[in-house]
């Protein structure tokens, strides 16, 4: 027999139970011929008997008695394989997630996800990278679980939900001595900025709105990204363009004041990314969820 498939030993187990092939046959909706048939090849390949007539019916040999066993284990894997659906309860988890974040989003919000996770899933613990330019790549492989912030459109397997809507807005210390309650563009033009070039986030869609306005600002300070840019801010008279959800974030403090920007600049996507590989990971549903519900 060149092929031997589950099915076929399972007929040993059969024989074993009724001590008849006749019976074994009816069992297993075959024929008595049938059975016998498959019995010759399976005594032609092992080289034994398997089943031998006794006073009380068919009897297995030692080698019979092997393979019936090692075919009922297969069957409990078989069984447990095709029948596993993996599930998920926060309540109980200790899994670690891996989250790849801009700097806005560890600073607004990841404390909010904490908050939800320490009343439903206080064994759950974060990894937190920021977002780069392998993020794609570490999706792809499952270093890193999901990816909130502004990506460009990603190749085929990749999927993404929308969160919200973003916009840039200008901040500025509380008591600047040259600019009130509203902001011209003469008085954007004419003070020092403090730059920012952060990945993750709409500041190519930043960019491109000045440029086609043809807007130059005065370079004061250049910093790769939000963090610490408020000490900056509430210290000095730069002014500087951040999304509108840190600055709100920032204002709650009452040092800093944030102004609309004197020229237009498209909204932009705040999206979590993942692979298609782990679609159907039930934890990673769960915390998709999760995080989409912060912004309900």
């Amino acid at each position: 027999m060149d092929n031997i498939d589950l099915k076929t030993l399972q007929m040993l187990g059969e024989l074993k139970k009724t001590r008849s092939v006749s019976h074994t046959a009816t069992n297993l909706h075959s024929t008595q011929s049938a059975v016998s048939m498959t019995l010759a090849k399976l005594r032609t390949h092992f080289n034994d008997p398997l089943f031998v007539r006794t006073s009380a019916g068919m009897e297995p040999t030692p080698l019979a008695d092997e393979l019936i066993l090692l075919a009922s284990q297969a069957v409990v894997l078989l069984e447990a394989t095709l029948c596993n659906r993996p599930t998920f309860d926060p309540a109980t988890s200790t899994r670690t997630f891996r989250l790849s974040m801009t700097d806005v989003g560890q600073m607004v919000t990841l404390p909010a996800l904490l908050g939800r996770l320490r009343d439903s899933a206080p064994g759950v613990e974060l990894e937190i990278t920021l977002i780069s330019e392998h993020t794609p790549s570490l999706l792809e492989t499952g270093k890193v679980d999901l990816a909130l912030g502004f990506l460009p459109p990603l190749d085929a397997g990749f999927f993404r939900k929308r969160l919200f809507c973003e916009h840039f807005v200008c901040v500025l210390r509380e008591n600047h001595p040259r600019i009130g309650s509203s902001l011209t563009l003469e008085a954007f033009l004419g003070e020092s900025h403090a730059l920012i070039s952060p990945t993750g986030t709409g500041h190519a869609l930043l960019e491109r709105a000045m440029r086609e306005h043809k807007i130059e600002r005065k370079r004061g300070i250049e910093i790769p990204n939000f963090l610490g840019i408020s000490s900056v801010v509430e210290e000095t008279d730069y002014l500087t363009i951040v999304p509108s959800r840190l600055a709100a974030h920032w204002a709650q403090r009452g040092q800093i004041k944030v102004l609309p920007l004197p020229f237009p600049v498209p909204e932009y996507m705040v999206m979590h990314h993942w692979h298609g590989r782990y679609m159907r990971d039930p934890g990673i549903q769960w915390l998709r969820e999760s995080i989409s519900q912060l912004y309900v």
